[in-house]
């Protein structure tokens, strides 16, 4: 099965008539002097110590068995690989049921395997099983396919085991075991035999360095474009995480988070500062009105003074009315008592009939209680009496409810009954056969052809889309010809075409150009060859002989902000590297260096600035940058008089005469002696000239565009044949969409009728079960109505006691109403004696009245003289104990009419005294509080910047020169592969002040006379782009951190020149020691191609007709010995 070095292992499947089979790619006499070959089966076809001869008819075959060192045909175990392995390398993969292969064991080798078979064997199903098989989804491989869909057609489910390279601490191998189940769709993995979370499988991937997700070790065949497609900056990403070391890809995070942390440091200490200098200019506006307030403050203090002194003297009044009230009342208590003590015999009678009469009051109220009492006893009675009369209602109605329920009850029993006769009836009868497991297979057939339909369908919308796109990509390259055809015929078509073919990068901005203008705060001039024109076109050649290449081809920006928007668009988007300049400093700005009178003396027609003619910004550009208003021309040569007097006034210094141009350099350190003359040819310019147009190039693209056109038409052609086959494809998945649906329904029908036929058992036990259920309520019903029965005589007894105890409280009414009556007429009698008492003493009783009320006026006068008193006195008292003593102190000899004047005074001046703003101090004040927040927050984030900065310094210190190591590696490496083709390339590193626009250039050439031109999608074609990543891919190898990388055909879109240099250095590189495993899938190869001894050839050749035998038919161990025979036979003649 595969062709191997002297310690190689085999490969064996059995895969339906499916086999995998060995090869040789160059069969010649010197590789069978170092070659161990053998067959598929093991068999050992031409060893170096072949010693008997084979037959034309029936060659001998030589079997013999070999160790594990010598490539033992029984499988691996879980046990420890050939040291050459790396650990986290693939030892070995078994498949069964996956894709095409019904079983299937790969031995790898330790360096290069190349896997090559015709297309269709299954070579990219290999990748996908290596994928799969270490836990990473079906999206890496640029595939959006189900776990289900992996499995064979026709089996539930499919495994894939691994074995991985140990470490060297490790006892044994790892072996990863994946199964996927078509029917739920899902996978489970095991880690040597146990049952482990793909996230253990995830962990140890990371462990052993293994990136599926990274295109630059693992590259499938669907992923091949996008890797040319990559930015430059997900290119480092990708780079640095296949070849550089753990520490630096943990760096470069860190200098992106702290780069990051940085920017927002800076903003918010921008923004502190911004917010500061707000806060103090807010605060500064608020002074005049703080001031106003704080003298308002001291007059309020002084008022509050004058009131603390009033008070007091307002208490020392109150306390001397107070004494004088107190007096008089004790007067008027004694005046009182004797008043009282002569009129004691005249009151006595009063006082006694009074107390009759209170007696006969108490009587009355007693008597009222208890008519009141003996009416609740009658309401109580009769409350009885309803209550008796409603629970006989009550009783009647729960008799009649059951008697109801009793009829239900026997209703329902005859409805079981008969539905238990009906059940046993349908229960005798069979039902129809129904296999759920047969109708689930016939429906998984059908959704499986349905999802093939669909991804046929899928296949031919992909490729309608493609067609669509790139018939509207030649479309506009056809109006990009035609465009370009009629700008051949205009002055400005011919510069552009020049441009074009001397600088495509410089013409596709432009373009841009034109149709962005409106994006930037200035207009931005193109290139001083397309916006400029000499006046005179005899001075072309001496204008251009002051200018360089690139100040012809540069565009010119007016701010700063538009050429960094302008350098972003160009780099990031359009990818194209050009010369963009700022000038800001206007045309009028540049004076010439001497006046034009006196220029003409010194031999001079006049300065190059004269005879330009174009926008004055790419004008001032060009004095700015190469001094044009300064740079002298002239037709005729100048004296040799005249050149030295120029080179004494030291004005001019570079000047074109003739056809000579000079650029003067002096040095001032070495004084008279240090100037330097160069002179140079001038030459034919290539710009502003009235050459023809090119008719050879207009040629060219009427050919291109009639070549276009036919394509566009084959585009037509091709999208009407995909839309015919989308259409059947689509009549074709509806007709088995409708089967499918019949098929449910039909399952459907079935699977209700046999459910319903396997559950009549238990419907017949429910129903019975019920049925004995209500047997029994009808038993518990008649009880009831019979209980209820014995509760309505005892309510009719209850209800007559009830009537005759409601009789005897009505008596007792009576007999309580009659004494209260009696009494109340008492009560009149004893009234009227008081009455006529009173009379009789009035004269004493007015007296003692008006003596009491004038005692009382006198109470309340000194209560409310106390009051005034003690509210002074706690007022005094509140006061803080100093300032209550200097209150006292200041009192003396002053009176409470000359303080209340003071404080009138004082209130009159505070009310002259107003703010604008009365809340000012507490806003002055609360402003101040925030500046001092806001100032601190702003010192910690200063802290903070400078903290981030000096960790980004020693961060940088440490990674960028190990990423500048490290590319300088790839780049030697690549540019050496390239120089073995007789190209060029070279990769460098991008660097910016943001470390997340860090990012990897690759440039190229192919072809003798260009330039490098970055690699992409656009710039070279399908074969250049694979040599490109290849070389890329093959310069990593040594740096490798991953155990093992594959590249999956990408040698189909090479020319056979390019694939065996390709081949070639893949073969050195991958094969030296000390490398990482390395996998090519390729379905074809040149042949005469290098072999090395330590790569391993795996050929597939798979078939619906393969026989079981072909692994011992196709031996190639025999077939080269065959082949020695008849070179030996040759030789002989």
């Amino acid at each position: 099965m595969l062709i191997r070095n002297h310690h190689g292992t085999g490969s064996r499947s059995s895969n339906d008539g499916a086999k995998l089979l060995s090869s040789c790619p160059n069969l010649d006499n010197d590789v069978f002097s170092s070659l161990s070959l053998r067959g598929g089966d093991g068999s050992s076809g031409a060893e170096s110590d072949v010693k008997h001869e084979l037959s034309d008819d029936e060659p001998q075959r030589t079997r013999h068995r070999r160790g594990a060192r010598g490539g033992a045909l029984a499988r691996p175990t879980n046990g420890t690989s050939p040291d050459d392995f790396q650990p986290g390398a693939i030892v070995r993969v078994k498949l069964t049921n996956f894709v095409t292969y019904e079983k299937a064991e790969f031995l790898l080798g330790p360096h290069l395997n190349m896997v090559i078979g015709p297309n269709g064997t299954g070579k990219s199903s290999l990748v996908c099983a290596i994928c799969l098989g270490l836990g990473y989804p079906s999206s890496v491989l640029g595939r959006a396919s189900a776990f289900g869909d992996f499995v064979k057609h026709g089996k539930d489910e499919a495994e894939i085991e691994m074995e991985l390279q140990r470490k060297p601490r490790d006892r044994e191998n790892y072996v990863v075991g994946l199964t996927i189940i078509r029917e739920s769709n899902s996978r489970r993995f095991t880690l040597n035999g146990s049952s482990v979370p793909v996230k253990e499988i995830q962990r140890l991937m990371k462990e052993l360095r293994i990136q599926i997700d990274n295109l630059c070790q693992f590259l499938p065949q669907d992923k091949v474009a996008e890797f040319a497609g990559l930015t430059p900056v997900e290119l480092l990403e990708k780079t640095l995480h296949a070849a550089a070391a753990p520490e630096m890809i943990e760096w470069q995070r860190e200098l992106k988070e702290d780069f990051a942390a940085q920017k927002e440091a800076e903003r918010n200490a921008e923004q502190t500062r911004e917010q500061l200098r707000k806060m103090e200019a807010r605060q500064q506006v608020l002074q005049a009105d703080v001031e106003k307030i704080q003298e308002r403050k001291v007059v309020q203090q002084t008022i509050e003074k004058l009131e603390a002194i009033h008070l007091v003297l307002q208490y020392s009044e109150a306390r001397a009315a107070y004494t004088a009230v107190k007096r008089r009342q004790k007067e008027a208590m004694l005046e009182q008592k004797c008043l009282e003590e002569s009129s004691q015999p005249s009151l006595l009678a009063v006082n006694r009939k009074q107390k009759y009469e209170a007696r006969i009051k108490s009587a009355v109220q007693a008597r009222e209680a208890a008519l009141k009492a003996a009416e609740i006893a009658a309401s109580r009675a009769l409350a009885v009496v309803d209550g008796a009369e409603s629970k006989s209602h009550e009783l009647q109605a729960s008799h009649e409810a059951e008697l109801k329920n009793l009829n239900s009850k026997k209703q329902e029993l005859g409805k079981i009954r008969r539905k238990v006769t009906e059940f046993e009836a349908q229960l005798k009868q069979a039902p129809k056969a129904f296999d759920a497991a047969d109708w689930n297979r016939r429906i998984r057939e059908q959704e499986h052809l349905e999802r093939e339909k669909g991804n046929d369908a899928a296949d031919i919308d992909r490729e309608l889309q493609r067609v669509k796109t790139l018939g509207i990509t030649k479309k506009n390259e056809m109006q990009a010809v035609e465009r370009k055809i009629r700008e051949l015929d205009s002055k400005e078509g011919q510069i552009l075409n020049r441009v074009q073919q001397k600088s495509p990068e410089v013409a596709k901005g432009w373009e841009w150009l034109k149709d962005h203008q409106d994006e930037f705060e200035k207009p931005v001039f193109g290139p001083p060859v397309l916006s400029c024109t000499v006046k005179n076109p005899a001075y072309s050649d001496l204008v251009q002989s002051t200018l360089a290449p690139g100040d012809m081809l540069c565009f010119t920006a007016q701010t700063k902000d538009d050429h960094k928007k302008l350098s972003a668009k160009f780099y990031n988007d359009l990818n194209i590297s050009v010369t963009i300049r700022t000038c800001v400093k206007p045309l009028r700005s540049y004076q010439p260096p001497v006046p034009r009178d006196h220029l003409s003396r010194l031999g001079f027609d006049g300065y190059v600035l004269d005879y330009l003619e174009g926008p004055g910004p790419v004008l001032a550009m060009l004095c700015s940058e190469k001094k044009i208003h300064a740079s002298a021309v002239s037709l005729k040569d100048i004296t040799s008089d005249q050149h030295e007097q120029v080179i004494q006034e030291e004005k001019i210094n570079q000047f074109a005469c003739g056809d000579r141009a000079c650029r003067i350099t002096r040095r001032r350190e070495y004084g008279p002696s240090g100037v330097t003359t160069r002179i140079d040819r001038v030459k034919s310019g290539q710009w502003w000239t009235d050459q023809p147009p090119d008719q050879s190039y207009k040629r060219e693209l009427q050919q291109k565009h009639t070549a276009i056109s036919n394509e566009v038409q084959d585009l037509m052609a091709e999208y009407k044949l995909q839309r015919a086959n989308q259409e059947a494809l689509q009549r074709d998945k509806k007709e088995i969409g409708n089967k499918v649906m019949l098929l449910r329904e039909q399952k459907s029908e079935l699977q209700v009728e046999f459910n319903r036929h396997q559950s009549l058992p238990d419907k017949i036990a429910t129903a019975t079960v019920a049925a004995q259920k209500v047997e029994q309520e009808l038993q518990d019903c008649k009880l009831r109505l019979l209980e209820i029965q014995q509760k309505k005589g005892q309510v009719i007894l209850d209800k007559a006691q009830a009537v005759l105890l409601h009789q005897k409280t009505l008596g007792a009414i009576r007999s309580a109403h009659h004494a209260l009556l009696e009494a109340r007429l008492l009560l009149v009698e004893a009234q009227s004696d008081v009455a006529h008492l009173k009379d009789n003493n009035s004269e004493i009783a007015t007296k003692l009245n008006d003596g009491r009320e004038a005692l009382a006026a006198i109470k309340a006068e000194y209560a409310q003289r106390k009051d005034e008193a003690m509210g002074f006195y706690e007022r005094v008292a509140s006061l803080p104990e100093g300032q209550a003593q200097r209150v006292v102190d200041e009192s003396r000899d002053r009176t409470a009419e000359s303080i209340f004047q003071e404080m009138s005074a004082e209130r009159a001046k505070l009310e002259v005294i107003q703010a604008n703003n009365p809340q000012a101090l507490g806003e002055y004040e609360t402003w101040g509080r925030r500046i001092d927040r806001h100032r601190t927050e702003h010192q910690n984030h200063e802290t903070q910047l400078a903290e981030l900065t000096r960790k980004i310094a020693t961060l940088r210190a440490q990674w960028e020169p190990r990423v500048d190591e490290l590319v300088e590696k790839i780049n030697e490496a690549f540019s050496y592969n390239f120089e073995q083709i007789s190209c060029a390339g070279e990769v460098g590193v991008h660097k910016d002040e943001d470390f997340d626009k860090w990012a990897i250039e690759i440039r190229v050439k192919f072809r003798q006379g260009e330039t490098l031109q970055r690699l992409d999608q656009h710039r070279q074609s399908g074969g250049e782009r694979a040599v490109s990543t290849i070389f890329y891919l093959m310069s990593l190898q040594s740096m490798a951190q991953a155990p093992f990388r594959v590249v999956d055909e990408i040698n189909q879109g090479m020319d056979p020149r390019n694939e065996r240099m390709v081949h070639e250095r893949m073969v050195e590189i991958a094969c030296r020691e000390h490398t990482s495993q390395y996998f090519l899938i390729t379905p074809k190869l040149l042949s005469g191609l290098r072999y090395d001894e330590r790569m391993r050839v795996h050929t597939i050749v798979s078939g619906e007709f393969v026989e079981e035998t072909a692994t011992e038919k196709m031996n190639f161990g025999r077939f080269a010995g065959i082949r020695r025979q008849v070179m030996r036979r040759v030789q002989a003649h």
